[in-house]
């Protein structure tokens, strides 16, 4: 009985303490939980990878990231960033009609978006000839997933859910893994990467589902209501989402490019490097950029002067967790790769050292992007992103026409985007800094 009182105190003083940290530390708090979710997930994408290496050839590797790049493309056009408002929203009837709106808008897009694939797979566009005609079906269903779980991840983020999305990151990362994984022992080669893509993107949805839909299907769609919200965010389609398309591309063009210059075996050793690489920077970075997202949201609506020093604080936060393994893999990268993955993917390991810098400013840089979303700098953005996707075609360009080996034009590419995140970043400051000078009007 003693026993057993001690235990109950014991759990009520850890929960006493985890809610007074939340309440001290919001964000901290919010990252760690975030992160803890993407971290474990991470695992199980870094543990499933040495094994996939060995079941799957590079140039399986390689459709697996032409797949990857078309539809992170895809993917930011899926609701016409209609989910991001969501989080800015002033009141929930607005958040409600702007997530019943994404959800419907994701369903025609995904399907355009396969037909697109099929087309840059039937006339051999971009490199996108050596995927199999499979894919512009299996594109579909993956949008339309990505699509629904942006619109439940961005209500959550907006209610402070993040033990949510946190959840639904462990379950996506480990069914993929399995999957691919499974499919990958009965020989299925590209076709089984693929449909474990699938997999992962439509896992680990219900929990959020259950909790978002009851409260969107309240308020109902009511037409008056819908048109004001499209009126009253307009700037998400006709700036966001052109910038953010940009911005994507210019961050997904290099493997298609590194294929149609080099061959599919190119592609799958700079896919793994991005595979290994991104994962950090996607899964950890992501967290960081939501909670970062939904806190800068709160200070911008009621506490503008304060913005300035949480970007300050968010990017030395940043700095220290990525840091370290950047100079790991700029120095040791060759070496890690042929011991975790197996001598045939030396390149890939090469490949790894070259870009580090480049992951790393994407890694600091990126979750700080978001705001734009928050203080409406999108018009900025997008002629920020028209240039850098100017900056990796002249690369592309002087490769081919000065017959460059791959290696060189890796090293171009690394070089071009670090300076342009480093740039980034200063106009990001800019804004930020603007927005302790002139109230936010939100």
């Amino acid at each position: 009985m003693v026993t057993s009182l001690s235990v109950q105190g014991m759990t009520e003083v850890i929960v006493r303490r985890f809610v007074n940290l939340r309440r001290d530390f919001p964000f901290a708090t919010n990252v760690a939980v975030l992160s803890g979710g993407a971290s474990l997930g991470h695992l199980f994408t870094l543990a499933a990878e040495p094994i996939l290496t060995r079941l799957y050839l590079p140039n399986d590797i390689g459709n697996l990231g032409l797949f990857n790049a078309f539809f992170a493309v895809a993917a930011v056009a899926a609701s016409l960033q209609y989910d991001v408002a969501i989080v800015s929203a002033p009141h929930q009837k607005e958040a409600a009609q702007l997530a019943i709106l994404a959800m419907l808008l994701a369903i025609p897009m995904s399907v355009a978006g396969g037909l697109l694939l099929y087309v840059l797979i039937h006339f051999s566009l971009v490199g996108f000839g050596v995927l199999p005609a499979y894919a512009a079906v299996l594109m579909v269903p993956t949008i339309l997933f990505a699509g629904l779980f942006s619109v439940l991840r961005y209500w959550a983020l907006r209610n402070e859910r993040f033990d949510q999305v946190s959840q639904a990151l462990i379950f996506q990362n480990g069914g993929r893994s399995v999957s691919q994984l499974a499919l990958g022992v009965i020989g299925s080669h590209s076709f089984g990467l693929l449909v474990g893509e699938v997999v992962g993107r439509g896992a680990g949805m219900s929990r959020m589902l259950r909790s978002t839909w009851p409260v969107v299907r309240d308020y109902g769609f009511n037409f008056r209501d819908v048109s004001k919200a499209l009126r009253g965010n307009r700037q998400f389609p006709l700036y966001s989402t052109p910038s953010s398309l940009l911005n994507v591309l210019g961050t997904s063009l290099p493997l298609p490019l590194l294929i149609t210059l080099y061959g599919a075996d190119a592609g799958g050793y700079y896919s793994l490097v991005w595979r290994v690489l991104a994962v950090p920077v996607v899964l950890i970075g992501s967290s960081m950029a939501d909670a970062f997202h939904s806190r800068a949201a709160l200070f911008a609506r009621e506490d503008p002067k304060r913005l300035l020093w949480f970007f300050h604080s968010t990017t030395l936060g940043l700095l220290a967790m990525g840091i370290v393994p950047a100079l790991a893999v700029f120095f040791y990268g060759e070496s890690i790769f042929l011991f975790v993955f197996g001598v045939k993917w030396r390149l890939s390991g090469i490949i790894a050292a070259i870009v580090a810098p480049w992951f790393l400013t994407s890694f600091v840089v990126s979750p700080l992007s978001r705001l734009v979303f928050v203080l409406h700098g999108q018009r900025l953005k997008l002629i920020y992103d028209i240039f850098i996707l100017g900056g990796n075609l002249l690369v592309f360009w002087f490769a081919r026409r000065l017959d460059w080996p791959m290696l060189h034009m890796v090293t171009a590419m690394s070089a071009m985007n670090t300076g342009s995140k480093v740039v980034y970043y200063f106009v990001l400051r800019r804004i930020a800094s603007t927005a302790v000078q002139v109230p936010i009007q939100l």
